[in-house]
């Protein structure tokens, strides 16, 4: 199915012409760059300037529930699980710094050595933070899927040797490498090569068994999980995943993501391990890297946005997005906070904002009336679109700003009439990756002479089914560790990914059925029903997270008594 979520392919023509020099739009990359530093790392106090928050009282200012103890801007822009002796506004400060290099390597380098450079800057960036550790295991993991994606029979050798010296430094670090531990380190580096050399390319004889082969790799992340979650479940023994490999794992829906595009025949089979690992390292993927990892897609996407504009258009819509974040990561706690105010001074209680404190407050007896219902879970989702908002936003525009023409994660999903574009607009790589994985190997395999089954059942393996099991399931082992008991945290909210997936179909079905006569948001005599739409979308969207947020002793039917008092029916 080649080509029907993907970009134009962009020559390289095409963009030596697109690859024109401005030094005014250089500045504005770097003064954006330094104004995060200003707000969100020590760096004012280091050179002696007032702090963020100082500088706002000195114009008479106040913002309440912006600014953290040290007087700089609380973020929620951060880089987790980095090494101990680093803090948050180093770690920032390191990312930042990453960040411009990384942009001005790629906007001056010729174009040869664009992408190659961004991959090193991330490479040192990653070693900086997490590790020289994790970073090997991130190389290591990323080089057993080149090579089976890859084969080539001439590359098997050296490739055996670095992908065991990256597994060695993994698993030893080179601190504890003695005399008597030297062997333990070189074991790895010769079992690897010699299967490199001896052992791959007779997977060439088997036609069958190479795309099982690669298909496993692919899935190596759910395969592990599961397996280790089962083991521990067995046995009781956890099993922890180096840092690196962690890392790796979090990128495993743009594996597959690269893989659907390899299986389409939009990968060059010869592409090299350095072009390879441009699709994955990217100073984007640094900050949050466990937030929004759809951004950036597949092979085909990332390689067709690249420079497939004027060079200076693309990076100045990545400024202008990065400067979009930073409004959300400096004022969407002010504003939470002062819907919480507004609405609790009117007499509503909002439980915090959160739709799980509402759970605890009605499992715990207390009686709760519907106009606190909608408020909570609607402030609940306005909190989370805001955070989720900004961080999504700052990978996008770091994406720009290195010379890719990334859509926008996040586009103004409030504006949205239904639940279809809703899903689109609140998550749009992810949704992405969703049909791209799901949808259409159902929609294009199963009831093709019955269009309504074909659209539902293609929707539930989206939106229901690869939605919880891939989309959640494998992540929740990420957070909380590979034990068997978290695969009930996800299963608990079964009932939340079952009415998703209906909401967005019922809504493909409507509007199959129903052609719209006129454009959302028309200035005409329709628009207050623009208005009603749209608030019944969000606020449905916000009502059916109240499945997500179960607690110990929550049943669906617990959940569904507080889902319909949402709608005036207490039972």
């Amino acid at each position: 199915m080649p080509g029907l979520l993907s970009a134009k392919t962009t020559s390289n023509k095409q963009r030596q012409q697109h690859d024109q020099h401005n030094i005014f739009v250089v500045a504005a990359v770097l003064l954006v760059m330094a104004l995060y530093c200003y707000c969100f790392t020590f760096i004012a106090a280091d050179l002696g300037a007032p702090k963020p928050e100082s500088t706002l009282a000195s114009l008479g200012g106040s913002i309440s529930h912006v600014f953290d103890e040290d007087g700089n801007v609380g973020s929620n822009l951060v880089v987790s699980m980095t090494q101990k002796f680093i803090s948050n506004d180093v770690e920032r400060l390191v990312l930042f710094g990453v960040i411009s290099v990384g942009f001005l390597l790629a906007y001056f380098l010729p174009l040869a050595q664009k992408q190659p450079a961004l991959v090193v800057t991330t490479a040192v960036g990653i070693a900086t933070l997490f590790g020289y550790q994790a970073l090997a295991g991130l190389l290591f993991s990323h080089t057993v899927v080149y090579v089976f994606l890859h084969p080539n029979p001439i590359r098997y050798p050296w490739l055996g040797v670095f992908s065991g010296i990256l597994c060695s430094l993994t698993l030893h670090p080179l601190a504890d490498v003695s005399a008597t531990s030297i062997t333990t380190f070189l074991l790895p580096v010769l079992l690897l090569a010699a299967a490199y050399r001896y052992l791959l390319p007779k997977l060439a004889a088997y036609p069958r068994l190479a795309p099982i082969v690669r298909t496993t790799v692919v899935q190596s992340a759910m395969i592990t999980v599961c397996g280790f979650a089962l083991i521990e479940g067995l046995t009781g023994e956890q099993w922890k995943l180096p840092l690196g490999v962690l890392l790796f794992f979090w990128q495993w829906e743009r594996i597959i993501l690269y893989h659907v595009d390899y299986k389409d025949g939009l990968v060059p089979k010869a592409l090299s391990f350095s072009d390879y690992l441009a699709v994955f390292f990217m100073p984007a993927c640094i900050a949050n890297w466990r937030w929004g990892v759809t951004i950036g897609q597949g092979y085909h996407y990332s390689s067709s946005t690249f420079l497939c504009e004027n060079k200076n258009k693309i990076v100045l819509s990545g400024v202008n997005i990065l400067l979009i974040a930073l409004l959300y990561l400096v004022f969407s706690d002010w504003v939470r906070y002062g819907l919480i105010d507004w609405f609790e001074r009117a007499g509503i209680p909002v439980y915090q904002a959160s739709t799980r404190h509402l759970v605890e407050a009605f499992m715990s007896g207390y009686t709760i009336s519907t106009s606190s219902v909608l408020v909570t879970t609607l402030l609940d989702l306005v909190r989370w679109l805001m955070l989720w908002g900004s961080v999504v936003h700052f990978k996008v525009g770091i994406w720009r700003i290195c010379g890719y023409r990334m859509d926008p994660y996040f586009d103004k999903p409030w504006l949205a009439t239904n639940l279809v574009s809703f899903w689109a607009r609140f998550t749009f790589h992810y949704r992405e990756f969703l049909v791209r994985a799901f949808y259409y190997p159902v929609f294009f395999r199963f009831f093709r002479t019955k269009p309504v089954l074909r659209i539902f059942a293609a929707t539930m393996a989206s939106a229901c089914l690869g939605n919880m099991i891939w989309g959640h399931v494998s992540e929740e082992m990420f957070y909380r560790g590979m034990e068997y008991q978290n695969f009930g945290r996800v299963f608990d909210s079964w009932f939340y990914f079952v009415l998703l997936g209906l909401g967005i179909t019922l809504t493909e079905l409507f509007l199959l059925r129903f052609k719209r006569k006129r454009k959302p948001w028309s200035l005409d005599r329709f628009f207050f029903l623009d208005l009603l739409a749209a608030y019944c979308t969000v606020q449905f969207y916000a009502l059916i997270i109240i499945f997500a947020r179960p607690t110990e002793h929550s049943s669906v039917g617990d959940l569904a008594a507080l889902f319909l008092l949402g709608f005036g029916i207490r039972l």
